[in-house]
Order: C-alpha cells, then sequence, then structure tokens
C-alpha cells in the first residue's frame, strides 16, 4: 500500500486525500440529517397526534377535583374513559371512507342498539383507527398512570394538563409510532431521504470536480518546477521562472530564480578564475622556460644572476600554488579546522615582532596598540596567517617614509576588532571594493615584481569568514588605507 502510495505524483495524492475528506464529512452530515430527520418527522408526528387530544385534555380539567387529584373515578374504569375518548377526540377519516356520508343508493347502516354494548371491545369502541386503546394513557403529576395503557412513559410523547392557574394536574402520553406504522408516512420519510441522497451524490460530484481543478492548479507550479530544475541540471542557469502568484509557490519559484541567478554567477565565476589561474601560473612558468632554454643555448651562463632570477620565478609560482590550495580547502570547509582558545592580543604582538624587521628595511614604522587579555575561539595557525597577509600587504603598498599601526580592541567584550593602518597610497574608492577579489592587483607590475600572488587579501576574507566575522577596508586617519577585522570572542555551537 505504502508502495503504490509513493508511486502516485502530487496531483493524485491531493485528489484522493480531498475526497476521502469531502466522502466523510458527506457520510456524516448523511447520517447526521436522516437520524435528525427520521427524530424530527416522528416528533412532529406525536406533536400533530397531541394536537388532537386538546379537546380530551379540556373535558379532564373540567373533571378534575384539586381535593381529590388524580381523577380516581376513572382509574379501572375503562368505559367511562373510552366514552371520555369518543366524546372529545374527533374520529379520523379512514381510507376505504368509513367516516365519509352514504352515496346515494347506499343503505345507511342500522341503528345501534343498546344489547349490542355488550359485543363492543372492551377499550374503545368498534373502531380505533389510531390504536389509542394500546397507544395512549392519562398519567397523574408523578407520571403514574391513571387510565389507558401501560407502556414506557419515558420514552413517549408527554404532554401536560394545566389548570386555569397554569398549575399541572397531570399529563397526556402517547406512544411515538415508527415510520412503518402508517404508509404515508413511511412513503414522505422515503422520498425526503431520496432527495437527500440525490443531493449528496450531487455534492460529491461537484467536490470531485473541484478537487480536481485545484489539485490541477496546484501542481501546475510544481511542474514548472521540474521543468525548470531538469533545465539547470543541464547546465543552463540563464532560466527564470515567471511568478505568478504571492503565496508559497510563488516564494519558491522566486528562490529558484535567486538559486538560477547564483548558479549563473557561480559559473562565470568558476570560468574567470580558471583563466585568472591559468594566467597567473603562465607568467613564472613562462620565465623558467626562458631562462632556462637560454642557459641550453649557451646565451646566459648560470650564474649567481640567472640562478637568482631562477629562484625568484620558482618561489612565486610555489607561493602561487599554496595560496591555490588554501583557497581550495576553503571551498570544502577544510580551511578552519582546530579551534583553541586562544589570546588575540599576544598573537597579534608575535605578527609584529615578527614582520618589524620588513617593515623598517622598507623605510616604515610600525606602532601596536594591543589591549590585554581579549580570549578568542579560534584557529590560531589562521589567525596567525591572517595577521602575517595583513601586515605584509600594508608594508607592500606603504610608501617610506610611512607608518603602520597595528590596534586589537574590544567595544562591547563580545567581539575583538583588529585594525591595521597605513600613512600613505589611499587607494580609490573604485578599487576598494575590489581589494578582497581574487587575483586583484591595484598596481600590477609592483605587485608581481614583490612577489605578491594576488590571493592574500582573498585568503583574509575567507579565513574571517570561517570565524564568523567581518573584513572591510576604508580610508584611515593616518591618511592610507585601514582594514577592519572583526571576530566573535566565542564561537558558535
Amino acid at each position: 500500500m505504502n508502495r503504490m502510495w509513493s508511486k502516485l505524483s502530487i496531483g493524485k495524492k491531493l485528489f484522493i486525500a480531498m475526497m476521502i475528506t469531502v466522502l466523510t464529512v458527506v457520510i456524516f452530515i448523511a447520517v447526521l440529517i436522516t437520524f435528525s430527520m427520521r427524530a424530527g418527522f416522528i416528533n412532529y408526528i406525536i406533536e400533530a397526534e397531541l394536537d388532537r387530544f386538546d379537546p380530551l385534555i379540556e373535558a379532564l380539567v373540567e373533571r378534575h377535583d384539586a381535593s381529590n387529584p388524580g381523577w380516581p373515578e376513572l382509574k379501572g374504569n375503562r368505559r367511562q374513559f373510552s366514552e371520555i375518548v369518543r366524546e372529545t377526540i374527533p374520529p379520523v377519516e379512514r381510507p376505504n371512507g368509513a367516516n365519509k356520508p352514504p352515496r346515494q343508493g347506499e343503505r345507511k347502516p342500522p341503528p345501534r342498539r343498546n344489547g349490542d354494548q355488550a359485543k363492543l371491545p372492551r377499550r374503545f369502541g368498534p373502531t380505533d383507527p389510531m390504536a389509542l386503546g394500546r397507544r395512549m394513557a392519562v398519567l397523574d403529576t408523578n407520571q403514574k398512570l391513571v387510565a389507558g395503557a401501560r407502556f414506557d412513559y419515558s420514552n413517549s410523547g408527554l404532554r401536560p394538563i394545566t389548570d386555569e392557574d397554569a398549575n399541572i394536574i397531570g399529563y397526556i402520553a402517547i406512544v411515538k409510532p415508527g415510520v412503518s406504522d402508517n404508509a404515508s408516512n413511511a412513503v414522505f420519510l422515503k422520498d425526503q431521504l431520496r432527495v437527500l441522497g440525490l443531493t449528496l451524490i450531487m455534492a460529491l460530484v461537484l467536490s470531485a470536480i473541484a478537487a480536481f481543478l485545484l489539485a490541477r492548479q496546484f501542481t501546475k507550479p510544481v511542474d514548472r518546477l521540474v521543468a525548470g530544475t531538469n533545465t539547470l541540471a543541464k547546465g543552463e542557469y540563464d532560466l527564470r521562472l515567471e511568478k505568478t502568484s504571492e503565496d508559497e509557490f510563488g516564494n519558491l519559484v522566486e528562490q529558484f530564480n535567486k538559486l538560477a541567478a547564483q548558479l549563473s554567477a557561480q559559473e562565470k565565476a568558476e570560468r574567470q578564475w580558471m583563466s585568472d589561474t591559468s594566467h597567473e601560473l603562465q607568467t613564472p612558468i613562462a620565465v623558467l622556460r626562458a631562462e632556462i632554454e637560454a642557459m641550453q643555448d649557451g646565451v646566459r651562463n648560470a650564474d649567481e644572476k640567472t640562478l637568482s632570477t631562477l629562484h625568484q620565478s620558482v618561489t612565486r609560482l610555489s607561493a602561487l600554488v599554496k595560496d591555490i590550495s588554501q583557497l581550495s580547502n576553503a571551498r570544502e570547509g577544510k580551511l578552519v579546522v582546530n579551534w583553541t582558545r586562544e589570546d588575540i592580543s599576544v598573537m597579534a604582538a608575535q605578527a609584529a615582532q615578527k614582520a618589524e624587521g620588513l617593515i623598517k628595511d622598507a623605510g616604515l614604522t610600525l606602532e601596536t596598540n594591543l589591549q590585554d587579555g581579549l580570549m578568542a575561539d579560534c584557529d590560531a595557525m589562521r589567525i596567525g596567517q591572517l595577521l602575517d597577509n595583513i601586515l605584509t600587504n600594508a608594508r607592500r603598498y606603504t610608501n617610506a617614509p610611512g607608518t603602520i599601526k597595528l590596534s586589537v580592541t574590544s567595544d562591547d567584550h563580545k567581539h575583538v576588532i583588529i585594525r591595521v593602518d597605513d600613512s600613505n597610497n589611499l587607494p580609490p574608492e573604485h578599487a576598494r571594493n575590489k581589494l578582497f577579489d581574487r587575483f586583484y592587483r591595484e598596481d600590477q607590475s609592483r605587485a608581481r615584481a614583490s612577489g605578491g600572488s594576488g590571493l592574500g587579501l582573498s585568503i583574509c576574507k575567507l579565513i574571517v569568514k570561517a570565524h564568523d566575522g567581518t573584513i572591510s577596508a576604508e580610508p584611515s586617519s593616518l591618511g592610507g588605507l585601514a582594514m577592519i577585522i572583526t571576530l566573535p570572542l566565542e564561537r558558535k555551537k
């Protein structure tokens, strides 16, 4: 059963679910209406019959003695009670016309003689079309039998008998008839149930049509999304679906279009990445090849100058391959793996001490402002690499004489702020927005001469992102560029 259900389309599942719901509701309503109709119809018959007893009630009120309540004269006196009933309750029209006047030419029945009374039934006379002898009774205020038939009075139609002061002095009770007890009543009820059945069948048919159309309306956007997903799977990322509604399906289409846009942008980035990587690798390889071929041809000797050029090219190529490997690890989620609790100020002091010699050799001054006791969850090796790259980048792009300032502070005791300012050579605003792009260099020739791969700031951005932090480039108060890094002190669980 589960296997068959799993093979059905979502439209068929929705249609079946809606029809089961509608069928359950219809069956429940049909059963409820049937029982309600039968009960209401029987109560209607009872009330109609009790209305015929108003003259009897009036006669019983007249006979009632307040000093001796309960009509004791009727107890055990069936003849007297039957006479009161015959005198007060109007006769019922019999189907065969027995109560109708005789037609022309017909003989009237002979008058009844006194001696015939002994031959009458013991209860209500020669005819009892309403079967009152078996169905009706008079009860006292405690609903005890005074006269009439014996039956279950708690499950019968009751009408109170009240005096002139509206005090209840007794009850008229009548047995609830079955629908089949009267042919006309049974036919009427069957007709009503037949109409009800036809109405419910029409409701089911209309519900099935509505469920089919609604299921089809629901599955249309799903089919569009499935077709669009198949198109994306083929690599056609330029596809965009039309948003035709503002509901959940509309939001899903909007998210689909965002995904398609991201895949398209990622594909273009991948192509650009491959092109840039190929270009960056080609330059040092071309230098190596030219130098080696020159030595092979005897044009250049393997002297110190030539070997130094070869060494620089190999070093640059090695750094580039290492940076590319780090970017690949970042994409695979392997860039930050060893989380420890470290003092960021201590790590910053170590990075400043290591870079101080090269900064002085470049004719620059290094200043530090380190707040103590800033413990943070981090990967110590990657944070060290981050500090080295930022300080190296500042040294590389700051002209002598100049100043580089490294500060580590915390404003809210929840984040640590690492800031590296330099004193000159501020890049233009459009260039600052691209500093973290791969292989971007503000000065192509100067960067290559210094051995930069163009991936340092891209790696810094990935390290900061892996630590749930932010990095930005802004104008510095010293006149140059400020690299501002914000890291949380506690790692997100």
